[in-house]
């Protein structure tokens, strides 16, 4: 599981023992894929991926903070 940071939050869209597990942000859409390894993969819809080597690494600045919309009531 990836857990929430810079507004993102994850939830997983593999099937059960699939790997790599894959996520995606229920806000904004980015994709990430959790490796075995405990490294993780963030797409932003560009061709450009983050691969980060740790979790504890989630707040570098490399990995775009989340774009979700927020409706106005």
């Amino acid at each position: 599981m990836i857990p929430d940071f810079k507004g993102h939050h994850f939830v997983e869209t593999s099937k059960a023992d699939e790997f790599p597990i894959r996520h995606h942000c229920e806000r904004c859409g980015m994709k990430a894929v959790l490796w075995p390894d405990g490294s993780a993969e963030f797409a932003d819809g560009t061709k450009a991926t983050v691969r980060i080597s740790s979790l504890v690494q989630l707040n570098i600045r490399l990995t775009p903070v989340c774009q979700h919309k927020t409706l106005a009531i």
